[in-house]
């Protein structure tokens, strides 16, 4: 992934933390950025749909739930991961209008 501001590679693993769905900030120009939403619903159902795709095969096959339960979530992590590298897009994140910040209140 690029930065949009300064297009310098973007680590990949800042978007794995727990605040990256809501934005990280660029190592290299320090600019505020978040997924384009449409990039991130499509990577979203891509990977679960073949992460079910792989569950429902697994337990058509006869395969035990728990193995099958365990093969999903790798599966959709899997997915994900080489989705975030190919197909999610940055974009820098817009400030906050004045006035309208629910801390200043």
């Amino acid at each position: 992934m690029d930065c949009p501001q300064c297009q310098k590679r973007v680590p990949a693993t800042l978007h794995w933390v727990l605040s990256g769905a809501n934005g990280s900030t660029c190592p290299h120009c320090k600019a505020s950025l978040c997924p384009k939403a449409i990039c991130a619903v499509v990577l979203f159902f891509v990977s679960c749909g073949l992460a079910d795709g792989t569950l429902i095969l697994l337990r058509h096959v006869g395969v035990a739930f728990w193995l099958a339960f365990a093969a999903f979530f790798l599966v959709f992590a899997a997915i994900y991961l080489i989705g975030m590298r190919v197909m999610l897009r940055l974009r820098v994140k817009a400030a906050a209008a004045a006035g309208l910040d629910p801390s200043h209140i």
